[in-house]
């Protein structure tokens, strides 16, 4: 279901320094968001959890998201919970330092509490990277559970190399309730930059 409503008040949330890395590398060109019809095909085929709805985005150049998912409506445009991906385009690699450290950038930025940082396991693959950062911040007066994804798949070709950066916000009394949508959003975004890194690698 694709439902055309505003997108929660909480969005959007501060740019990913490591998006802005991209645009400051001098090495790094053609930086663009991708949404709509050039969104990646693997993106397009994700499915959400029962509940969940997708909000139909507005077009224009500005648009930086690539999908976005809501649960839980609260009314006055806020909702219980959003996911939310942002997909860039790219010609080159930024470094794995940048990537790490740049990785919970936003939940700094808001300054959370609690925060955890993992790398995700990804194929012995040149200039792939999967980082995964959480923690608790404050919304307003809401307490708000927020985990963000980087994935990056690198390419020698140009306008080729790809950042996903995938957002999931839940407030924090219902994250326990929605302890596995949570896992089922994760999974399919991670799975399915796997996938794409997969046939990337085969199609060399």
């Amino acid at each position: 279901m694709t439902t055309s409503s505003p997108p929660p008040r909480w969005q959007p949330l501060p740019s990913s320094s490591i998006v802005e890395t991209l645009y400051e590398d001098e090495d790094i060109e053609d930086v663009v968001a991708l949404t709509g019809p050039a969104a990646p095909e693997w993106l397009k085929q994700l499915t959400i959890p029962t509940n969940w709805h997708l909000l139909r985005l507005p077009d224009g150049p500005d648009q930086a998201l690539a999908r976005i998912a809501v649960f839980g409506p609260l009314g006055n445009g806020e909702w219980q919970a959003a996911d939310t991906i942002n997909v860039t385009g790219f010609t080159g690699w930024p470094t794995f330092y940048d990537v790490y450290h740049s990785a919970d950038s936003v939940l700094r930025g808001l300054r959370s509490t609690d925060i955890a940082i993992r790398a995700l396991p990804v194929p012995p693959t040149q200039w792939a990277a999967a980082m995964r950062s959480c923690g608790t911040a404050l919304f307003g007066d809401r307490s708000v559970w927020l985990q963000q994804s980087h994935y990056f798949a690198g390419s020698e070709q140009p306008h080729a190399s790809r950042l996903t950066v995938h957002s999931t916000l839940v407030d924090a009394s219902c994250r326990e309730r929605l302890a596995e949508d949570i896992t089922q959003l994760s999974d399919e975004v991670y799975h399915g930059f796997l996938g794409a890194l997969s046939e990337e690698r085969h199609a060399h």
